[in-house]
């Protein structure tokens, strides 16, 4: 039977922090609605705004969205003012091993959760081979971002999707994923291991990924022009990854008419309008088949170690420019077919990857499993101790980063931050409320409130 109400004995407040705006607002506020509809007050903001104001924020349940060593302090923080941490990892979906993702792993972090989400069976599995699990509840819910994908909601991006071909005409999308040899901060690499990790090992993987993304990114670089010319008229779109230079593509696609580069807006839109996507171990490539666009993965090197292999079994397998072309002059060669359009092989991967392709929606799951695992979640009285203990380690951790996020170099760095995540304002909240009720009339009007820069609360109308 369906959970319809949230759970008494938990509290009032759902938090939902946003840590990169085109990626997950959307997918958040579809969460946040859908919360609001069971009774929830929902806290959806930005996640640096959101830290920074937590002894002023209620006790919650808190959706954290990572639970890597990166976020030991955080999670810590949260434990101590009272919140009730679930978690999920945005980014375990798309994975170079196992054994690198286990590496980012430590016990404490782990384990902090009570409820870990995962996208579907493959990371629960990896999850629980990990040697710091302690047997806590991993649900397999997908991830809401995959709910904006399906057909129930399709109708949420149609108009950005038309304004993008009424902009570019019919074009092709080139997703970029290469920040880790192309970084928005100079000389970044990201690569955080825990503290313990086998430090030979760590390095020859960290630079053995490095070396295999360089050389790629290298051939994409130079694949531009040529993918220009051959498909011209076609606008060749470049996508930078949010964490990327875009200045690089820029460069490559100089003097190239029908070349734009372009990082706007959620992927999904572009997705939707693009009449075929080109990438290499991008998620893209799993949006691109849920969606049903055509996707190419362009490997102009194969690493026996180092391929992503979700991505390229979704895809297209092109080896050199002349069968990406080839491959590409195919797909624009014939009409759009809508709908999915997978065979049983692949379809049998994504389901594996992702367990909310099909029945309910992931935000439905993770609403109703905090109403099935209630007495997990629920919290003894919040000790003055632990309180106090949390306002000290808050106030130095504010010092430390009115620092650190005036350094340039710095991945915390204000700017950085701001490019992830410029912010959210009436307007944007306004719109994507009403479009969603547009397509999902059972959703119940809802009131909201500006509470702090970039976080808002919302709550169903009485």
């Amino acid at each position: 039977m369906p959970v319809t109400s949230k759970p008494s004995q938990l509290p009032d407040t759902l938090i939902l922090p946003v840590e990169t705006l085109n990626r997950e607002f959307d997918a958040k506020l579809h969460l946040a609605l859908r919360a609001a509809a069971r009774g929830w007050k929902v806290i959806l903001g930005g996640r640096t705004a959101i830290h920074s104001r937590l002894p002023s924020l209620p006790r919650s349940v808190y959706l954290a969205k990572g639970i890597r060593t990166g976020n030991r302090r955080i999670l810590r923080l949260l434990d101590s003012f009272g919140h009730i941490i679930v978690a999920l990892d945005e980014e375990s979906l798309i994975r170079h091993s196992d054994e690198t993702l286990l590496m980012m792993l430590d016990e404490e972090t782990f384990n902090r959760p009570r409820l870990l989400y995962a996208w579907g069976k493959s990371d629960a599995d990896v999850w629980r081979s990990f040697k710091g699990f302690h047997g806590q509840i991993i649900l397999e819910a997908g991830n809401p971002r995959a709910d904006m994908l399906r057909p129930e909601l399709s109708g949420y991006y149609r108009p950005q999707a038309e304004a993008l071909n009424q902009r570019f005409g019919e074009f092709v999308l080139v997703s970029s994923n290469f920040s880790m040899v192309n970084h928005y901060i100079a000389d970044h690499v990201r690569f955080r291991t825990a503290a313990g990790t086998n430090a030979a090992r760590r390095e020859e993987l960290k630079d053995g990924i490095r070396a295999h993304k360089q050389t790629v990114f290298d051939a994409f670089r130079a694949m531009v022009p040529q993918l220009a010319r051959a498909i011209a008229p076609v606008t060749l779109v470049v996508r930078p990854h949010p964490s990327e230079n875009a200045a690089t593509w820029e460069a490559a696609a100089s003097g190239l008419a029908n070349v734009k580069v372009v990082h706007e807006g959620p992927m999904a839109p572009w997705l939707v309008a693009a009449r075929a996507l080109i990438q290499n171990g991008c998620t893209s490539a799993v949006e691109a088949a849920i969606i049903g666009t055509p996707a190419l993965a362009y490997h102009p090197v194969v690493s026996s170690q180092f391929e992503v292999a979700l991505s390229d079994g979704l895809s297209k397998d092109c080896r050199t420019p002349d069968e990406l072309l080839s491959a590409l002059s195919v797909v624009l060669s014939e009409p759009r077919k809508p709908g999915r359009q997978l065979d049983a092989v692949q379809t049998r991967l994504l389901n594996h990857h992702i367990a909310s392709i099909e029945g309910a929606l992931s935000s439905e799951r993770i609403l109703d499993s905090l109403e099935i695992h209630a007495d997990v979640l629920r919290t003894p009285a919040l000790h003055p101790a632990s309180y106090l203990r949390g306002l000290i380690n808050h106030y130095k951790r504010r010092a430390v980063r009115a620092v650190t996020t005036r350094l340039p170099g710095s991945p915390s760095s204000a700017s950085y931050t701001a490019h992830k995540f410029p912010g959210i304002g009436d307007d944007l909240l306004a719109d994507g409320i009403g479009r969603f009720r547009a397509i999902l009339p059972q959703l119940p009007p809802v009131t909201w409130r500006r509470i702090g820069p970039s976080i808002y609360e919302i709550s169903a109308s009485n």
